[in-house]
């Protein structure tokens, strides 16, 4: 996979503060071992805290630029407003090898500079980028306006699975996606959950891994965990649901709230649960078609994951697992499911599962499409 030869910076840039992205670290660091690249940046925002710079890896730092912060007064406004022209500045005179957006909004940025440094542009959409949640009215106009000015100048484009690369070539004939699913590192070790939180044999262990948020069924899961005693729930994450998830752990000894551990660590602590939840709401269409981190999660470390009626999850799982454990209306169903499921359906999922492809063997493909664009603009530079 090795790309000879070392040349230029090569840029990934994300409108926040860069502080737990796992994706983009995985990402960098895959490229940047391909050896094509002097440098490879996460381009963030600078908003105080954390340092504006950080060595994550052997030529992989992330770099933050001034930028404001969410929590200002119009602070999205401002932040896509004044921070990419506070990045043009910044890289518009160093050598660039490739410029990657990974979000609709920065496709501008990455457009001026591919054309200013010669750089190769890619676009790395980390979700169905305009139709999230947050996509609605004059948003959504603007990110769909962008997105079909500059996805075609893209000398890359990369989505998270194979269903928002469909809608990704249906809505831009021409366009064919490099798919990389965000497949989460294993440690390869199996926490004794059990035996820490004292479950007894004969109760079933769920997990619950991410951010504690709407969107995610957390008050639909502490309320039927609660009514139902004998099936313990996890928690792992963090977020502005916490506070009710603390609270419900204190009244119910079947609901637990997990320390937070390295992204690394992640797979062996759910590993150590019976089974998993990815109980994503139906909010968006980008809802509907993800691959959500927590059924990756759950997959990478064998645990079958009780979900929504998500497409991934049920392409990956396939229609006789998914009959056990895909929930058409998780308000109606989930109850039930926890009376009906148990430690045989498990042991039949852990029969018929075989596993994921890992991070690196898909991230080949992606290099590869990397190393052809660089060739290619190198030798239209020299025919010049």
């Amino acid at each position: 996979m090795s790309l000879q030869g070392s040349t230029g910076l090569n840029l990934l840039m994300y409108p926040s503060s860069i502080v737990s992205s796992g994706r983009l670290r995985k990402l960098s660091n895959s490229l940047q071992s391909s050896g094509r690249f002097s440098e490879t940046h996460i381009v963030g925002i600078d908003s105080g805290d954390p340092a504006p710079t950080d060595e994550l890896a052997d030529g992989v730092r992330v770099v933050r630029i001034p930028g404001a912060s969410l929590q200002q007064l119009l602070g999205g406004i401002r932040i896509m407003l004044f921070w990419p022209f506070r990045v043009y500045r910044h890289y518009r005179k160093q050598n660039l090898s490739a410029v990657a957006a990974q979000n609709v909004y920065l496709l501008p940025l990455a457009y001026h500079l591919s054309r200013r440094t010669g750089a190769v542009m890619v676009y790395n959409a980390h979700e169905l980028e305009t139709e999230t949640i947050g996509a609605r009215g004059l948003k959504q106009k603007i990110a769909k306006f962008i997105e079909r000015r500059y996805i075609r100048h893209a000398d890359v484009v990369s989505v998270v699975n194979e269903p928002i690369a469909e809608w990704y070539s249906t809505n831009y004939p021409g366009i064919e996606p490099i798919v990389l699913t965000n497949t989460p590192i294993d440690a390869g070790g199996e926490v004794d959950l059990r035996g820490q939180l004292g479950i007894p044999d004969g109760e079933l262990l769920y997990i619950h891994v991410g951010f504690l948020m709407e969107g995610r069924s957390i008050p639909l899961l502490l309320e039927t965990f609660a009514a139902n005693p004998r099936v313990h729930i996890a928690f792992l994450g963090d977020g502005y649901l916490r506070p009710e998830v603390e609270q419900a752990a204190a009244a119910h000894p079947n609901i637990h709230l997990l320390p937070l551990v390295a992204p690394e660590e992640v797979v062996s602590v759910v590993r150590g649960a019976d089974a998993g939840f990815c109980l994503v709401e139906h909010v968006s269409l980008s809802d509907k078609l993800s691959t959500p981190n927590k059924l990756m999660e759950c997959l990478a470390a064998g645990v079958p994951p009780l979900c929504s009626d998500i497409e991934e999850a049920r392409r990956r799982l396939g229609p006789e697992l998914s009959r056990t454990w895909i929930l058409d209306s998780p308000e109606e169903q989930l109850h039930a499911a926890l009376e009906r499921i148990g430690q045989q359906d498990i042991a039949e999922f852990k029969r018929q599962w075989r596993g994921i492809t890992g991070w690196e063997d898909q991230a080949a493909e992606l290099v590869d499409a990397y190393r052809e664009a660089l060739a290619a603009h190198s030798s239209n530079a020299e025919s010049r």
